[in-house]
Parts: C-alpha cells; structure tokens; sequence
C-alpha cells in the first residue's frame, strides 16, 4: 500500500479508534486549536465549498488555492491584497433518545445558536480574526436521571464565548497559528464566576510536500469541578487531489470532497465536551454536568452563492458520557449512553 493511501486508510479507521482513545489521552480541542488554513480564509478568496465544521465559524480554504511551495497564497491570477472579512452562522442539531446504560432513564437533546466573525487575512502575511457566540441545549430526561430522587436535575443551559485567533507565516514552509477563547456557560442565575472557562491552542503547520501538510500543536481547556487539561496534539492535511481533502487534527477527521462548484459531501468524526454550571436553588446546589460525545456522520453542503452556504450533516452519537456534580458532595457519577443518531444544520452568511 502507498504511503498517500496509508494515511487514507488509517483517516477511515479512525471513527473505530476513537472511543477508545477519548478515555486514554485524547481531548476534544478547543475551537481557536483548529487549523487556519481549515476555517479563516475569506469567502471572497474561496474557490468551492468548505470542509465541514459546523462548531467553528470562519470561511474555509479551497484544497486547490495554493501555490506550489507558498503556504496558504492564492493562484497568480487569484492574487488579492489583505481582506478583511464578516462571517455569521446559524446552527441547529438534535440529538435522538440514549438510554443511560445503567437503567436510569434516557435523554434528549437538542442545541441552537449563532456565532460571527471579524477579522483580516492576507495570504502573504499575519492574520487575525475575533469571534463571539452563543449556544443553547435544551435536555430532556425521560424516565428519570442518573441523579438519586432527581428526574429533571437542571433547567435549559447557555454557552456565550468571545475568541481571538491569529496566524502568522514563517518563510514558505512553517505557520504558527492559535488563539484563546473565554466563555460563560451555565444555568440562568448561576454563578457567574464559577461559571468561567478558558482554552487556548498554540501550533505549527509545516507544509512538507505541495499536496501534505503536517500539524503539531498543544492545547488546554479548563473544567468546571476538575482540573485542566493541557495536551500536545498531531494532524496533518493531505490534499490527495484538486476534489479531495483529509484533515485530521487531534480527534478530528475530515474527509472532504468536491463534487461541483457548488456541492459537496463529507465524511468527518468529531469529539465534543460541553460543561455547564448550574445554579444554587437547583437540586445540584450550584454543581456542574459535563457532556462529551464523538459523533460520526456524513455532510452535504451546497454553495448557494459566494456569500451563502447550508449544510446538512447526519449520522451517530458513537460514544457519549455525561458527569454530574452535586455543588455540596462532589461527583455523583459518571455515566455513558447508548448511541443515539443525530441531525445538524448550518446557515453561513460571508460579507
């Protein structure tokens, strides 16, 4: 087998890997970790439709806008100057019925929110891009909870961030990139500052061959009732022809691939954490629950004009775990589901 489809297959495999790894040492990386080149080129440099991302806003690259040995320049008659960019998204998901597999009862989910970007990107030089947003999950326990003589052990949750990103390119080969992000999330009228969270990302992409690029970075991301977590991370991002991408980075895999100027369709495994922070009166006397998943499903994504995208993306909940915390006695448990399927839609607007 050749070294491309090598790391073809090994992209494929790694859905079946991945709840395994989740419960060793990978994490789910913050979004200002994801690789520049994956969400913040501007839609006016954009030559088809992204790779899919629905939890990050910003506009995607083209497999196919670089110069050979440039990294991330535009084709010579594609030449722009610095640009700068409003990016808006508009999501909705709905996550089906999982049993807990203790007996305890199910839960549904379903999540809805928007985020916008600002920033300048130049493709010869350093770019920048800010971007806040908000998310709400709405959770419905059926037939009780994992949480002793609680059936519905918390109200409707709210997640608001504000991040900063930024990339800046080093010779034709290295770029660093990265940012932070800070976020309150939580029950209406919880702690405001216990509900705060951080993250953070610094990496390098190093641009081996035209078609290859390697990642390597390191990540962090703090936890409500748990320590922080600081990890290093590897990817890469092959583009194995002018229709199709595989970007892996951390527990992330996207496989992207162009079926016309304006459509194209998607593999992708993406690991996700969620924590809240809930309120004093609540039954969790100002505790906290956390919901990490990883998801694998399909996309479709249709380019309705330089400035409008939707996409569509469906598939399954492979692995979930949900952790309670009582504000008084600490950890009351942790508990993993059954795998449920899900449905994701996106609207993103490009100025």
């Amino acid at each position: 087998m050749s070294y491309p489809n090598r790391i073809l297959a090994l992209a494929l495999l790694g859905p079946l890997a991945a709840p395994l790894a989740a419960q060793a040492t990978v994490r789910p990386i913050p979004r200002v970790a994801r690789s520049w080149e994956s969400v913040a080129v501007p839609a006016a440099m954009r030559i088809q439709p992204p790779a899919s991302d629905l939890d990050f806003i910003g506009p995607l690259a083209a497999p196919d806008s670089r110069q050979e040995g440039v990294i991330g320049a535009p084709r010579e008659s594609e030449v722009v100057n610095s640009t700068r960019f409003v990016d808006v998204q508009f999501h909705g998901a709905h996550v089906g019925a999982s049993s807990f597999e203790q007996g305890l009862g199910s839960i549904t989910t379903q999540r809805g929110g928007w985020k916008a970007a600002v920033g300048d990107y130049d493709p010869t030089a350093s770019s920048f891009a800010v971007e806040i947003g908000t998310e709400a999950s709405f959770y419905d326990f059926g037939g009780g909870s994992p949480v002793p003589g609680v059936s519905d052990p918390f109200n409707d949750v709210y997640d608001t961030s504000l991040a900063g990103r930024f990339l800046v390119r080093s010779g034709e080969r290295f770029e660093w990139y990265g940012g932070v992000q800070l976020g309150v999330s939580g029950e209406d009228a919880a702690d405001l500052g216990d509900s705060l969270y951080a993250g953070g990302a610094l990496a390098l992409r190093y641009q081996a061959v035209p078609e290859f690029a390697f990642l390597v970075g390191v990540a962090g991301l703090s936890r409500y009732e748990d320590s922080a977590w600081i990890l290093p991370y590897i990817g890469f991002d092959w583009r194995a022809s002018e229709r199709l991408r595989v970007l892996v980075e951390a527990a992330e895999i996207h496989i992207d691939y162009r079926v016309s100027e304006s459509w194209n369709a998607g593999l992708l495994t993406v690991y996700d954490l969620r924590q809240y922070r809930l309120n004093d009166e609540g039954p969790l006397h100002g505790g906290a629950f956390r919901d990490e998943d990883i998801r694998a499903g399909a996309t479709l994504g249709w380019k309705a004009s330089d400035n409008v995208r939707i996409e569509l993306e469906a598939g399954k909940v492979i692995w979930r775990e949900t952790r309670f915390y009582d504000g008084q006695s600490g950890l009351i448990g942790e508990f993993e589901t059954s795998s449920p399927t899900y449905l994701r839609l996106g609207l993103r607007l490009s100025f």
